[in-house]
Order: structure tokens, then sequence, then C-alpha cells
């Protein structure tokens, strides 16, 4: 047994331990999910990965995108994917451009906002930040056949604050423009959004001068701040 199944052996007990069917039922439902749930809480989640890391630590990258990519494909119940995020994100040396790849599986293998959305803000984006592939992998990243690959192209630079490429943005966001599903539209106006919080001035000018492309739930969203501030 490796390094990988042993700690999956681990938090399996652990969480049948936390188990509350009730819960479990609740979480599932709320997530719309198909996996199952355990029902254990978020916080019991992070504190029953962080007590089992010290001893599963990885020895070099090879181990840690293994590990990863293990939990991943391996998870019967949901918990296990956000020990893997806990996992992935305790161990911050490894988070690297040379495993975007890693990343990448994991938003194709998970498919949703839970997870999605954090890999592509604090894996995905922090591994970019700075670098000059930014570009190259973010429009990339958009034509890909994967709903959730795209979405994932759109949110990397979902913390960057005074460091986000509006220009790029502006540029991802028209390209994305005519897509029809809600997780897409709902990412636009999240990056708009969160950009006003920088230049107000240049995501309204954007918006307005964009409104017969943009759909009413990224305008909506895009200006959330901007109303709610009379800016």
């Amino acid at each position: 047994m490796n390094k990988a199944q042993e700690l999956i052996r681990v938090l399996e007990q652990k969480f049948i331990k936390n188990s509350d069917k009730d819960r479990a039922l609740q979480q599932q439902r709320y997530m719309k999910s198909s996996m199952p749930y355990y029902g254990v809480t978020m916080p019991q989640v992070r504190a029953i990965t962080k007590g089992s890391l010290k001893q599963y630590a990885p020895e070099s990258n090879q181990e840690y995108r293994e590990t990863l990519i293990y939990i991943f494909k391996n998870a019967e119940y949901r918990e296990f994917w956000y020990s893997g995020i806990e996992y992935a994100d305790n161990f911050k040396k490894f988070i690297t451009q040379e495993n975007l790849d890693v990343y990448i599986e994991i938003v194709r293998i998970t498919r949703w906002w839970d997870i999605v959305d954090y890999v592509a803000a604090n894996f995905i984006g922090k591994a970019l930040i700075g670098s000059e592939n930014i570009s190259k992998i973010s429009r990339k990243l958009i034509e890909d056949e994967e709903l959730w690959v795209r979405r994932t192209g759109l949110l990397l630079q979902l913390k960057y604050k005074e460091k986000t490429d509006f220009d790029l943005l502006k540029e991802l966001v028209l390209k994305m423009a005519h897509e029809k599903d809600f997780f897409i539209r709902k990412a636009i106006g999240w990056m708009l959004r969160q950009y006003s919080y920088v230049d107000p001035d240049s995501v309204k000018s954007f918006i307005e001068e964009n409104r017969d492309k943009l759909s009413g739930l990224s305008i909506r969203e895009g200006l959330r701040v901007i109303n709610k501030q009379n800016l």
C-alpha cells in the first residue's frame, strides 16, 4: 500500500467516525451531487485532513502529483475531494506551473463549482500570477470543450486585484459572451465585479460599451458593487 492509499484509508476511518446520515443527505441535495457524503462538516474535514498530513507529506513533486490524482480519481465520497484540496493547499511549494496539468485534470474530474472555483483561483491562478504564460494559457482554457475548464480560464485571475490583466479579461469576456450556460455567464459577471473593486470606472465603461453582447446576468453581477456604492 503506497502513501496515497494509506492516507485515503486513514481519512476514511475518521470520516466514518464523524459521519452524520441526515447531514449527508442535506449536503448531497444542496450540492446536487451524484456522489454521496459522509455528512462531515467542512471544519471537521479540514481538521481531520490537516491532522493526517504530516505523516503523509510528499517527498517530491512527483509524489505530490500522484497523490492528488489518486485522491480525486478514487474518491467515493465527496469529503475526499475536499481533503484533496486541503492536501494541495497545505504543500504550497508545489503550487507551480509544472503542476497545471494536474489541476486541470482535477477540474475535469470534479466538474462542479465547489472544487473548480477553488482550484482555478488558488492553484492555477496562484501558479500563473506574474507569469508571461497567463495570456496563452487563459486563451487555451476558454476554448476547451469542457465547460468547467472554460470557466477556469475566466476565474484564474479572481484574486489578482490590482495585478489583474484587465485587457486580457476583457478579451476573454467578449470571446465567451455568446455562451448561454449559467455558470459561464455568472463567472463573467463575477470577474467584472471583482475588478470593479479596483477600477469601477473601467468596468462600468466596458459594460456600457458591450451591453448588446453581455447577458443580463453578467451585467447585473458585474455592476453589483458599482450600483450599491453609486459609483
